[in-house]
């Protein structure tokens, strides 16, 4: 294939790929929707199980779109983290100008990675040496410590 061509495809490919990932990340009345799908649409049965008495009393809050509390931002991935916190790759981010690269089946994306864990009640207080930050824009949650 010719180069010209080549770089139009790329070109056009390129131009749809905000839509795709649209679809991996809704923003929705009620915060940020994650659809995480390995390709199928493989379903489980469960076995009924008998009444718990777990006490389910946790308002159950949105993802992303409220403050989060940051423990490190790295431009390489992090091997370890703090218990309870995710990490997470935001595409396009950059600390200080540069960014870190995460490979997807062979795609380069650059961005930063983050270790974040979601504010536990509205008022919750920064630890010190931590930062606030807002979960927005394109996320890959790639692990939770």
């Amino acid at each position: 294939m010719k180069k010209p061509m080549r770089n139009l495809i790329l070109i056009l490919f390129a131009s749809f790929l905000p839509s795709l990932l649209f679809a991996q990340f809704s923003p929705t009345d009620n915060g940020l929707t994650i659809i995480v799908t390995d390709g199928t649409n493989n379903g489980k049965n469960s076995q009924i199980q008998p009444p718990s008495d777990v006490n389910l009393q946790d308002p159950i809050r949105p993802l992303g779109m409220t403050d989060a509390i940051q423990a490190g931002a790295f431009l390489e991935r992090p091997q370890y983290g703090i218990t309870g916190f995710i990490l997470i790759f935001c595409v396009n981010d950059s600390i200080g100008g540069q960014q870190g690269t995460l490979n997807i089946k062979g795609q380069i994306i650059n961005g930063v990675y983050r270790l974040i864990r979601q504010k536990m009640t509205v008022n919750e207080a920064i630890p010190e040496g931590m930062t606030p930050f807002r979960l927005a824009g394109t996320v890959y949650f790639l692990g939770i410590s």
